[in-house]
């Protein structure tokens, strides 16, 4: 029988806890549960220690949790999260549990203190595993790429003058449910003329016109894994500042891609892409990072940025995403997904990256 991706996930978390000198770490992220156990369910926390791990959740779950788990315990709280955590603590003789610093909060200090329990603060460890994608996980995120692909593609004969931006946002996320997404990754961007100066702009009732530019940031599910890509389309002729602007945007993500390998940090990757929209004189119109890993979360580790510690390892997958927004005008966004590798990157997405001109309006 083939050995679960979970119990190496599991065997790799407990060496990275032995080195830490951390005996005793509770993972409460819906995600880290779900990437180190396989439950799906949307509640559970997992008790990692010596020995074998300890899963809590509902009733809800107790069919469902000893089906999708591998490589734990499974105990069903009978009263509330904190008597069930007792409970496994007691049993495994934990005084002390360790927390991701950026989820242990001053209650939960409190409660653990009315239990017996200390807690202690960590860095995040199953963010550092999840860091690097294995198989199972590139192949899943391949599958929401295509499924993402080939939706848009299909969207793109309805994209006309008179098609409202909800319309278009609603229709693209319908094709990718019929593709086998479970659902939409985020919700859907669909961002016309000045619309597109928001680099995160809400679907609104504005009617597409001949001559927008229309930016597309939309994604798609495959077995609780996610993609993440952006498209900016015009919708006839373009004018000359369309295309020079779509051309600085694109030169920028080209540079970025370049320069994104194994060794590299984030933050020069990031730096390069900036300094090419900088020197075009649109330095103060590309306020966000440049990319940002993407796994069961759309937004992970790595992070591309002027701030970011990472560093590009193989086996990442992230986005590289420059764009310029120009208020009172639009703007323009290009995103891709990269694998890296030993010996450089593959690019994930196969959509041309060349501005899109609908003609046949």
């Amino acid at each position: 029988m083939k050995k679960r991706p979970t119990l190496s996930r599991l065997s790799r978390l407990k060496e990275l806890m032995k080195r830490e000198k951390v005996e005793s770490l509770l993972v409460t992220r819906r995600e880290d549960v779900r990437y180190l156990t396989g439950f799906t369910g949307s509640s559970g926390s997992l008790l990692v220690s010596n020995g074998k791990p300890c899963l809590i959740t509902d009733f809800r779950y107790q069919l469902q949790s000893r089906k999708e788990s591998a490589g734990v315990s499974v105990l069903i709280q009978k009263k509330d999260f904190f008597a069930a955590l007792q409970e496994a603590a007691y049993d495994r003789g934990i005084k002390t549990i360790w927390f991701d610093e950026s989820s242990l909060t001053v209650e939960m200090i409190k409660k653990l203190k009315k239990i017996g329990l200390r807690a202690r603060e960590h860095r995040d460890l199953p963010r550092q595993l999840r860091l690097h994608k294995d198989r199972t996980e590139i192949a899943h995120i391949r599958t929401a790429i295509s499924r993402a692909e080939e939706s848009f593609r299909e969207l793109k004969r309805f994209i006309k003058p008179e098609a409202t931006e909800r319309e278009l946002g609603i229709k693209l996320e319908y094709i990718m449910r019929e593709k086998g997404s479970r659902k939409a990754a985020f919700d859907t961007i669909v961002a016309s003329a000045g619309n597109g100066a928001m680099p995160h702009a809400s679907v609104t009732n504005r009617r597409i016109r001949r001559g927008d530019l229309v930016t597309i940031d939309f994604g798609a599910e495959a077995h609780g894994y996610f993609c993440d890509i952006t498209r900016t389309l015009c919708v006839g002729r373009p004018t000359e500042r369309q295309m020079e602007i779509h051309h600085i945007v694109l030169a920028a993500q080209d540079e970025a891609m370049k320069n994104a390998r194994s060794g590299v940090e984030c933050k020069t990757v990031d730096k390069v892409a900036r300094e090419v929209i900088r020197r075009s004189g649109h330095g103060k119109h590309f306020g966000h990072g440049t990319g940002h890993g993407v796994g069961l979360m759309v937004h992970e580790g790595p992070t591309l940025s002027p701030l970011s510690r990472d560093i590009i390892e193989a086996n990442m997958v992230f986005t590289v995403e420059p764009g310029i927004y120009i208020p009172g005008w639009g703007g323009v966004r290009i995103e891709d997904m990269l694998l890296a590798t030993d010996s450089g990157v593959k690019l994930l997405t196969t959509l041309p990256r060349e501005l899109d001109i609908l003609k046949s309006l």
